[in-house]
């Protein structure tokens, strides 16, 4: 495995030094290729999520599905192509989404350590071995969560069309059968803007997403390099994606749950952001803003594996520099 000792990790840091700083198009190609991909493996536990999420938990325990439960059930009564519904807008939305999410993280990082003076966290090699106060660390930690925040509610806002449209066909009992035909109901029901329903929450949870996402797996991955003698190798890229599947899962969960609830609620019966959260503690307790969190891991956690591993092989095959 590449960088096993100190010696491989010096002639991997050698080589990553004269790896080239990708373009703004370069990142959200690769970007929305990764997650675009991603998605693709992990629609069918997506659409579980989403029955989970839907389902109140105003019976006993007993009552309540869980994850396997709930996709065995939808298979049976369904059938197994239900598992890839909303395959369609769920691609396109990871691809414009995604691309737009990850890709302008990095230039956004950029742009807030040079106003905040902070050193830029530059090539992932050459900022393991050279390490940093924990002041100065702590500091750019707080910067890589802005840059999140920021790439992260901008991508879900241009793209909140997208996520409403495939929730609606993931939803049970959606009469449409097609992306155009969902978008047509919408606008029926409320004009165009209701194409936007529930783009808030939607970009709180992206913001917090790519946040705790990207700046999770930056920092443990700088720190795996800089103390396991790894590399920036498969292992590095497995372990710090692995984190930040499990952080990102936790903290994005509620406004998860918020958004899926606003989304599949239109015409007379949508409510605010305010009211649905209040429906969900009113029946199902504070709890109930993690329903559906195991469901959320099993999908958020391989699919932050695959995109940072499609990212990193794809930008090691371009000769760029690494997240």
């Amino acid at each position: 495995m590449l960088a096993s000792s100190p010696v491989g990790a010096a002639k991997a840091n050698a080589v990553l030094g004269t790896a080239k700083k990708a373009t703004v198009l370069q990142e959200l190609i690769i970007s929305g290729v990764s997650v675009g991909g991603a998605t693709i493996v992990t629609n069918p536990i997506d659409v579980v999520k989403t029955r989970l999420q839907l389902h109140s938990s105003t019976g006993s325990a007993v009552d309540r599905p869980g994850l396997f439960r709930t996709g065995i059930t939808l298979v049976r009564e369904e059938g197994a192509a239900s598992l890839m519904r909303g395959m369609s807008p769920a691609v396109a939305r990871g691809f414009l989404y995604g691309g737009m999410r990850l890709g302008l993280y990095g230039p956004c990082r950029d742009a807030l350590q040079a106003v905040a003076g902070v050193p830029s966290s530059g090539n992932p090699a050459t900022a393991a071995t050279t390490g940093a106060a924990p002041r100065q660390g702590l500091a750019a930690l707080g910067l890589k969560a802005g840059a999140g925040i920021i790439s992260g509610a901008i991508a879900a806002g241009v793209t909140s069309p997208t996520e409403l449209v495939k929730t609606r066909l993931q939803a049970k009992g959606c009469e449409s059968s097609s992306t155009w035909a969902v978008m047509r109901q919408v606008v029926s029901e409320g004009g165009v803007l209701a194409l936007w329903r529930g783009s808030v929450p939607s970009m709180a949870r992206a913001a917090l997403l790519t946040a705790s996402q990207l700046a999770t797996y930056d920092t443990v991955k700088r720190d795996v390099m800089k103390y396991s003698g790894w590399g920036d190798s498969l292992a590095t890229h497995l372990t710090s994606s692995c984190f930040a599947g499990l952080v990102t899962t936790t903290v994005t969960n509620p406004a998860d749950v918020i958004k899926t609830r606003m989304f599949v609620t239109g015409g007379s019966k949508a409510r605010g952001i305010t009211q649905t959260a209040m429906d969900i503690v009113r029946n199902d307790g504070l709890s109930g803003f993690f329903k559906g969190w195991t469901a959320n891991y099993a999908r958020l956690g391989p699919q932050t594996v695959i995109i940072f591993l499609i990212s990193e092989t794809v930008r090691n095959a371009l000769g760029l520099e690494g997240l």
